[in-house]
């Protein structure tokens, strides 16, 4: 189940930033370092301890054909490999591959630094059974990857750059499995960047057309699965939520809505009937969505009116992808989490239902 959302992640990445990609300038880079998976967990103490990081990534500087480019000063989009080295036997050494996408934070083109992010799907891991108890961290061979770093870089000849980035790493299987506990680790990498020679597209520095601000009502609709405990039966869980959508940027978008939710999960702990009146929670959110162009990243947090479940906080976390295709249809990938620990991933599709 997590191998299936993180490729349709990477794939909805990768088509949206790889468009017109035969007119920029592809880059090879190759880095390596060391690092500490940080136990977020009493359990995971014991895992405490250095880890070695190696990564291999083919990459292109946009070129601003299209305004989003322009907007985020042309960021750098690729696909990367990872390998790392982890504490225990009993983790496993996980490779992953993923999309990437550096934000330039400066507008200078002299001395850059870079918000690095990569999402992806992570196999190699050693999970949780009955012979390997001691992995209390993850319960399933595969995992989603992600990762946020600050990078720069140092050109040292016309096609090589050296490369320096520090940031965090997490892999998690999105409790489609138990334990889901997850690892945290942080590090720094250092390496080289090889550039191909530049094509002859210059850089669009059009400028940007100012923004229409802009008002819609969307409707979302979302399934999953999830398991509440290692040796428990798999339940579903969905949502549908409606909002109200503000544009205010070429980066911006706020939102405000209610959610609905279901949760057959709910009924393991309360032990009552298996009614739906038992499995529906409700809430309403407010949120932002980091805009490029079609796709964004959802943040929202929202505040239950309702919820039956007594192990929740009172309210609720969703961060996650969404893409809209032939203006009116969007296809989601997110995760509802309590305290920042995944609840459920949704995946699901919207529609704009009214838009000024």
């Amino acid at each position: 189940m997590a191998k299936r959302y993180t490729f349709f992640l990477i794939f909805i990445f990768l088509a949206h930033f790889n468009s017109n990609a035969q007119q920029n300038n592809y880059f090879f880079d190759l880095t390596g370092g060391i690092g500490r998976l940080i136990p977020h967990h009493p359990e995971l103490e014991h895992f405490a301890g250095p880890v070695s990081l190696f990564n291999a990534r083919i990459g292109l500087k946009t070129p601003g054909q299209k305004e989003w480019q322009r907007v985020y000063n042309y960021p750098e989009i690729g696909l990367g490999l990872s390998h790392n080295y982890l504490t225990s036997k009993s983790l496993g050494n996980p490779t992953a591959i993923y999309s990437f996408m550096n934000l330039p934070l400066l507008p200078s083109t002299k001395f850059k630094i870079n918000l690095g992010i990569n999402l992806g799907f992570a196999w190699g891991i050693n999970p949780y059974s009955e012979q390997n108890q001691e992995n209390v961290a993850i319960g399933s061979k595969c995992s989603a990857y992600a990762s946020l770093n600050i990078n720069t870089s140092f050109r040292i000849s016309e096609n090589f750059e050296f490369l320096l980035s520090a940031g965090g790493y997490h892999y998690s299987n999105g409790n489609t499995n138990k334990p889901n506990k997850g690892l945290n680790m942080a590090g720094a990498e250092t390496g080289f960047r090889y550039s191909l020679p530049k094509s002859v597209t210059e850089i669009n520095t059009e400028p940007i057309t100012p923004i229409e601000k802009n008002s819609s009502v969307m409707l979302f609709g979302a399934w999953g699965t999830k398991k509440e405990a290692t040796h428990s039966p798999r339940y579903s869980a969905g949502s549908l939520n409606a909002g109200y959508y503000r544009t205010i940027s070429h980066k911006s978008r706020l939102s405000a809505g209610v959610d609905l939710f279901y949760d057959e999960g709910t009924i393991f702990y309360t032990q009552k009937e298996n009614k739906l009146k038992n499995e529906l929670a409700s809430g309403i959110f407010g949120g932002h969505e980091l805009t490029f162009s079609k796709l964004s990243i959802v943040t929202q947090i929202g505040v239950y009116i309702k919820n039956p479940d007594p192990r929740d906080p009172f309210y609720y976390e969703r961060l996650g992808l969404r893409y809209i295709i032939a203006k009116r249809i969007i296809p989601s990938l997110s995760i509802k989490a309590h305290k920042l620990k995944v609840d459920f991933v949704e995946c699901g599709l919207g529609f704009v239902l009214w838009k000024t």
